[in-house]
């Protein structure tokens, strides 16, 4: 991606250039810009799968520590439940 996006901005000057010293000859300059340019958008589109893997992956283990944390705290009120029934119900 760092080489592409360097391709392009080194294209983009070549078109300025050309379009100032030569302002009828540039198409195979805005050729070569725009072919860098969908070329940069593939790998950033490669990219954003890979991201939105990751974060699918944090959201998950964030849901997955919230609900193991609440399970704990419900075993903890069913075994305080539990005692106080003991306690009325005695031995």
């Amino acid at each position: 991606v760092k080489r592409l996006n360097n391709e392009v901005i080194r294209g983009f000057v070549n078109l300025v250039q050309d379009l100032v010293h030569r302002p009828m000859e540039n198409k195979k300059t805005r050729d070569e810009l725009s072919h860098n340019a969908f070329c940069m958008l593939q790998e950033c589109n490669k990219f954003r799968e890979h991201q939105a893997r990751e974060t699918l992956i944090d959201l998950l283990e964030s849901q997955l520590e919230g609900r193991k944390r609440l399970l704990g705290e419900l075993k903890e009120s069913i075994t305080g439940a539990d005692h106080l029934l003991e306690e009325r119900v005695g031995p």
